[in-house]
């Protein structure tokens, strides 16, 4: 028998879409308004084109920006009505200028769109004048290129306010709790998962102070704990500490923690706990922190 031609399916898949100009996809969509396309262009074709861009914002997979290192410069008004379009963004690639009070009032867009924003200029320039933000935004507002910042631990009244710690963004509710508690709402904890932020704007000279807390202890790691104290000892600040690590970085770690005593308020052992190592003189200087431990600990002398 005499085989003339042997056929298989096609295995191969269709290439990917190329991305189109912000022109070509406006008039693409004319044609089609259920095309999904990826937007390449420059960075003022963009910025030219955003509010028609917004309207079909669904159908865009991503924007890459063609002119790198070029910027994308909007108002915070604009950010909060794009901010669905401008989450497509590549990384660092906006720049927001307003005043303070006006990128305050659209903080809940910023904060989904911090990977995307370069830098915020504040206009006018804030001077001396000292901006309250929550210890919750501190890396955002360390991207700024001014201002003067004063990191709030505590609200004044009852309210309410957005958590961005957690991936759902809940709303809590504020309620006094005598003169110095809130109930259902504690900022404070948000200084030690945010140091960084606050330690970035105390290098730039742009953290004025921290206000004093109120009967309320943070959450921190050794680690932290260090970082903490050496920021908040620039201001009249007083805190305190509940250290939750392991055996080894406590071990590690118990000459700062003999020193920073007055700061703390418990330690707690977290993980494999295992004996302390540490010298029998630093086992006399560490005494009265160590008598602040919340689980049962052992000691083992290495000197």
């Amino acid at each position: 028998m005499q085989v003339r031609s042997v056929s298989a399916p096609s295995i191969a898949t269709a290439a990917s879409p190329k991305p189109m100009t912000a022109a070509q996809a406006l008039a693409a969509w004319k044609i089609n308004s259920r095309l999904k396309v990826s937007i390449a262009d420059t960075a003022e074709n963009i910025s030219a084109n955003l509010k028609d861009l917004n309207t079909v914002q669904t159908q865009i997979a991503q924007v890459n920006v063609t002119n790198m290192p070029a910027k994308i410069n909007l108002t915070s008004p604009q950010a909060q009505t794009y901010v669905n379009l401008l989450a497509k963004f590549p990384e660092n690639t906006l720049v927001l200028n307003d005043t303070f009070d006006a990128l305050n009032s659209n903080i809940s867009s910023l904060r989904v769109l911090n990977p995307q924003i370069n830098k915020m200029v504040i206009t006018p320039t804030a001077g001396t004048a000292k901006q309250m933000i929550s210890p919750w935004d501190s890396q955002l507002w360390s991207k700024s290129v001014n201002g003067k910042f004063e990191i709030q631990t505590h609200l004044a009244s009852s309210g309410s306010a957005t958590n961005p710690g957690n991936s759902t963004s809940s709303t809590v509710t504020v309620v006094t709790g005598g003169s110095s508690k809130f109930v259902g709402y504690d900022d404070t904890q948000a200084l030690a998962i945010n140091y960084r932020g606050l330690k970035v704007l105390d290098d730039m000279g742009m953290l004025t102070g921290i206000e004093a807390f109120k009967g309320t202890a943070i959450n921190a790691t050794v680690a932290e704990s260090k970082a903490l104290t050496d920021l908040f000892n620039k201001y009249s600040t007083e805190f305190y500490l509940n250290i939750r690590d392991t055996s080894s970085n406590i071990s590690k770690n118990i000459d700062f923690i003999s020193s920073s005593n007055k700061k703390i308020a418990s330690i707690t052992q977290i993980g494999n706990i295992k004996p302390l190592q540490i010298t029998q003189a630093q086992n006399t200087k560490a005494d009265k922190a160590l008598s602040k431990m919340k689980n049962a600990y052992s000691l083992v002398f290495t000197g």
